[in-house]
């Protein structure tokens, strides 16, 4: 009966460590930020970007990256349509002759991927850095000249911009990845204050050209991969809060929970390939343990911890109140999703199924991670 309760408790442990430990841990490393010395010149920037049916969102966005401050002679904006058929191809065609020659687009007649069309784009760039972006995170006027400061540092290799969302369709559902994103910011400002920054988001980050390594056929989360293949190559990656960007967030439910299980397999794909990476005693070894790894592996966690205290509950109390806890605690966010279509909702209930669909879909990417690599695209559109 012992080891019941050991089980139970190391297994909340690691997932109150992920979720709270950590995250405490990260924010006060956030009052801290790193200072860089001045550029001596502006480097050369080429941004790459893929758009799959984006028509709603282009033109603030091109308008964003190529109206902005940064030096015209040093920037350039590769855009990859991902065989968009809603008209996106149309109004970057028209955009195009806007800016010419700093606007150029490729259209791949074929569904091809975010992380294909990434590494086509970078084989044809020429530039210092690459700057890696979603469609719809538009930048502020200042977004890039900040983004590129921290490189003035010679041993960093890769710099994360900051994000804010814009909550679009149900409040309640996009509130709750707003506040998600929001923590994860702060996270990622601690980690950059080591120089340990453990995946990119992919609103916005920019890395060294030469330091790019082609994503693997058939891996989804190419913003993760990126920055962990600059750790795995001894440079530093860091958090630039002063790089801003907006990010629109779908507040469906469905295309939320869509995303997450894709990001899920994804997870997992890089989860075996830098492997080498999990050395606890390392900076980026307990950042991707604490932020990434025990996350990742929270669906797992939660059943031992659930299995331990049912079948040890006879034997100690705490198990008991435990086992009969966890139940109330399902059974209230699944209630909450009986609930949401009538309009009904709050926000502790939210909570709870928030973290029971996020975890839902790690556990279904991870099933989806056990067969092949065939490459999953990105639809968000909702059903």
């Amino acid at each position: 009966m012992m080891a019941f309760l050991v089980l139970f408790v190391l297994a909340t442990l690691l997932v109150f460590h992920s979720y709270v430990l950590f995250p405490a841990h990260m924010k006060r490393l956030a009052q801290k930020q790193p200072a860089y010395p001045p550029l001596e010149t502006w480097p050369s920037i080429e941004v790459l970007m893929a758009a799959y049916n984006e028509v709603a969102v282009i033109e603030a966005k091109v308008h964003s990256v190529l109206g902005g401050q940064y030096p015209a002679d040093k920037l350039l904006l590769r855009v990859g349509s991902d065989a968009s058929t809603d008209g996106t191809d149309e109004r970057l065609a028209q955009l195009a002759q806007l800016y010419p020659g700093r606007l150029l687009v490729q259209r791949f007649e074929a569904r091809t991927g975010k992380p294909n069309i990434i590494n086509a784009l970078a084989t044809k760039a020429q530039s210092d850095l690459l700057v890696i972006t979603d469609a719809d995170a538009l930048f502020e006027p200042d977004t890039l000249l900040e983004l590129v400061k921290p490189f003035a540092d010679a041993q960093v290799g890769g710099v994360q911009a900051h994000a804010d969302i814009r909550i679009t369709g149900d409040e309640a559902v996009a509130r709750q990845e707003a506040s998600y994103t929001a923590r994860e910011m702060t996270i990622k400002a601690g980690e950059g204050s080591w120089g340990a920054v453990i995946g990119g988001f992919g609103a916005a980050y920019a890395i060294r050209r030469n330091l790019f390594t082609p994503v693997p056929k058939g891996f989804i989360v190419d913003d993760f991969f990126s920055f962990a293949d600059l750790s795995r190559q001894g440079y530093r990656t860091v958090f630039q809060a002063s790089a801003r960007t907006s990010l629109g967030v779908s507040g469906d439910q469905r295309v939320q929970f869509r995303r997450k299980r894709r990001i899920g397999k994804g997870n997992f794909q890089n989860l075996r390939h830098f492997a080498g990476l999990l050395n606890p005693f390392t900076a980026i070894g307990y950042v991707f343990w604490s932020h990434k790894a025990l996350r990742w592996l929270t669906p797992a966690l939660l059943f031992v911890a659930w299995l331990s205290a049912g079948l040890g509950a006879d034997a100690y109390g705490v198990l008991q109140w435990a086992f009969w806890g966890m139940n109330a605690a399902l059974l209230l966010a699944l209630t909450d999703l009986a609930l949401r279509p009538l309009g009904i909702s709050s926000g502790p209930l939210r909570f709870l199924s928030h973290f029971l669909l996020m975890n839902l879909a790690l556990l279904l990417g991870f099933i989806d991670s056990l067969g092949s690599d065939e490459q999953v695209f990105w639809n968000n559109a909702p059903d």
